[in-house]
């Protein structure tokens, strides 16, 4: 298996941050490390040092789910959200907001899962209220934080699909 690490970040729009990200395993597998706490928490850690201290998903729509990431020298910081759709394995909809603001706000992330064969094609939209907060979240590193979870996320399904 190799690692699809290639990572697209764009901003088509002024309130919008679209990512996109190839995965090599199946549909299904993919939406459930997306939505699985135990798989979520051996991906989702961010930066070297982080990790996903809390993770709760109540997986329907109206659901509500937490994360809680615990870093270096007692950092930590939390987001929130409320799933508005949930589709498996091709669609996710939800409202984010993150404990400390950031100067995010309240975002709107849609996350579509296209089987390809064996890979899985997701492509995310993060949609903003304004454009300074959509500049705020392209200044704070997101795509860098985004593409180390994705190349842990990558270990994760090789591990996943590699015979026992």
């Amino acid at each position: 298996m190799s690692f699809a690490t290639s990572l697209t970040v764009s901003t088509p729009t002024d309130l919008e941050i679209v990512v996109e990200r190839i995965f090599d395993a199946p549909v299904d597998l993919v939406f459930d490390c997306y939505t699985t706490p135990d798989l979520v928490r051996r991906w989702l850690t961010g930066a070297e040092g982080w990790s996903l201290a809390t993770c709760e998903i109540d997986l329907r729509a109206g659901g509500v789910y937490r994360y809680v990431w615990s870093g270096p020298d007692g950092a930590s910081m939390g987001m929130t959200g409320t799933f508005h759709e949930v589709q498996p394995p091709s669609r996710l909809m939800a409202t984010e907001t993150f404990d400390d603001d950031f100067g995010m706000g309240k975002m709107l992330v849609t996350i579509a899962f296209h089987p390809d064969g064996d890979r899985t094609s997701m492509h995310q939209t993060i949609l903003f209220e304004s454009k300074a907060q959509r500049d705020s979240a392209v200044e704070t590193g997101m795509a860098e934080g985004m593409g180390i979870s994705f190349m842990a996320l990558d270990k994760l399904l090789a591990d996943l699909t590699s015979p026992s």
